[in-house]
């Protein structure tokens, strides 16, 4: 029996219409979003962002996928983080190792083609297409050796300048997780001394510290003059890179 006052019936044609509608991701979508995923995760708050993988849609829809997609990557970044899980390796497969070598060709052609800037949200969704198309122009000595390099980055170590933009894109990320493990695992407090080349070839050089974060820590940086300690590192970096040392921020 309804309550006095309060209607519960509607016509069936508003109430399909006040029904939200459900709508399901392509398989290709979640391939793209998950190709995504480490970046976006590692990414700081401000800069991160949904990227649009859906075909032409209007704004109105842009903004509905846009939505779904913010909502994918949060709910697996939970799932991520009750896994615990962080890969401080990386596999490299041949596709990887060839964008490397001709990533401004790739670009090029997917601007040329589609009409999509780099960092642009229709960007990313031409690149498995572009760089299978580059692929294909190889001979077969090249893709011999993109396979052989492939291993031996994953196996030992890719070049400096390949390092220097896993540095910059998942250092942070991986001095985040770091210390919270020691914390979590250890109750170990942390503070990080680090030192890098970019990709430009200077040398950065940076302190991380979350104890301020952890527990009820206070903050080594805010709490000790720390001052005293960046001129020996500075010097210390300067003498094991041959270079002067920057601050990184």
């Amino acid at each position: 029996m309804a309550r006095s006052g309060h209607s519960t019936q509607l016509t069936s044609g508003r109430h399909r219409a006040c029904q939200p509608q459900t709508q399901k991701l392509t398989e290709n979508e979640i391939s793209e979003l998950k190709n995504y995923f480490p970046e976006w995760t590692s990414a700081k708050w401000k800069e991160r962002a949904a990227r649009l993988f859906a075909p032409k849609v209007n704004q109105a829809q842009w903004k509905k996928r846009k939505q779904i997609y913010k909502t994918w990557l949060f709910n697996n970044r939970k799932k991520k983080e009750r896994k615990d899980m962080i890969k401080y390796g990386r596999k490299w497969t041949p596709r990887m190792v060839i964008y490397q070598w001709n990533w401004e060709e790739v670009l090029k052609r997917i601007e040329d083609e589609s009409g999509a800037k780099p960092g642009g949200p229709g960007m990313f969704k031409h690149y498995q297409a572009a760089v299978k198309r580059v692929m294909a122009e190889l001979s077969d000595d090249k893709l011999e050796k993109a396979k052989e390099t492939a291993k031996e980055w994953s196996n030992n170590f890719p070049p400096p300048e390949i390092q220097a933009q896993v540095a910059r894109k998942k250092g942070p990320a991986y001095m985040e997780h770091f210390s919270k493990e020691m914390w979590r695992q250890c109750r170990m407090r942390v503070f990080v001394m680090l030192a890098w080349k970019n990709e430009q070839g200077e040398v950065l050089f940076r302190m991380h510290d979350d104890n301020e974060a952890l527990g009820d820590g206070d903050s080594f940086m805010k709490m000790k003059n720390w001052e005293d300690i960046k001129p020996v590192w500075q010097e210390y970096t300067q003498e094991q890179f041959g270079a002067g040392a920057w601050d990184g921020g």
